[in-house]
């Protein structure tokens, strides 16, 4: 129905204007269109809509009302977009398809199964342990210092595994090795991979057992005192020495150290 105007004539009382009668017909009937678009009918507003204090009330058998902060720091204009779907509300569950997020801050994201580069190809594929307790850590770092890939969890001793798929290796642009330099008799420390023997008299140094098969340590003496390295288990004997620059390379093959490689060591 178009606006319906209740005529008030030329001037004032002299009969041109709509009568008593007719000015209430279009006020009823324009309440009534009211009404109806409200989604009620001619006797009730509506019965899911609503406006009260708090804000929009929608009644569909639960309530919920829209309203916003109070009060809000300026205007706000929320864009509705060209297209049907699903409201995203905060501490919903939902899934969200085909959305760009620009400098988005997540915290505890879960991933399915791969992330993809920008062209859509599989960038990381992950794949899930059934109730996992130890992860990678990725530490990141100020100037002068290493950002470290880690391993973190609940179990005390974790390795780090890189694998490469069928007879394909893994390809490292530059090596190093962990290194602590010991100068008092005492034990080789069982977390760094190269040990440097540093006394100007002798040293005598322990070897505990190695954790994992393959496990390399190497071992080299910087002063003049000669360093002795008895192994927990050796297989090629009981210990070995070290004089001034020389160096020797040991593997643990699950049960024994065995000597791979040395400059002037002396097995005995």
């Amino acid at each position: 129905m178009a606006r319906q105007n209740i005529s008030t004539g030329s001037s004032a009382n002299d009969g041109t204007g709509d009568t008593l009668r007719q000015a209430a017909q279009k006020i009823n009937e324009t309440f009534v269109e009211i009404y109806k678009q409200f989604g009620g009918d001619s006797d009730i507003l509506s019965q899911v809509v609503s406006i009260t204090a708090a804000g929009i009330v929608v009644d569909l058998g639960n309530t919920f009302t829209l309203t916003a902060t109070t009060p809000p720091s300026s205007d706000r204009v929320i864009l509705l977009p060209d297209a049907s779907g699903t409201v995203t509300i905060n501490e919903a569950q939902q899934t969200l398809l085909q959305k760009t997020l620009t400098s988005p801050t997540i915290t505890l994201p879960k991933i399915g199964t791969a992330i993809q580069d920008s062209n859509g190809n599989e960038l990381i594929d992950i794949t899930a342990a059934a109730s996992a307790v130890n992860q990678f850590t990725l530490t990141n770092s100020a100037t002068g210092n290493n950002p470290t890939l880690g391993v973190a969890g609940s179990d005390s001793n974790i390795n780090l595994n890189l694998i490469s798929k069928g007879v394909g290796s893994v390809n490292l642009d530059k090596a190093s090795l962990s290194q602590v330099t010991i100068s008092t008799n005492g034990a080789a420390s069982e977390t760094a991979s190269y040990i440097i023997c540093n006394k100007s008299t002798a040293l005598v140094v322990s070897l505990a057992d190695g954790t994992t098969d393959g496990e390399m340590k190497v071992f080299t003496n910087r002063n003049t005192g000669i360093a002795t390295i008895t192994p927990a288990n050796f297989a090629q004997g009981t210990s070995f020495a070290l004089d001034q620059y020389d160096a020797a390379t040991l593997i643990w093959d699950g049960s024994a150290w065995y000597i791979t490689g040395h400059y002037g060591a002396t097995v005995s």
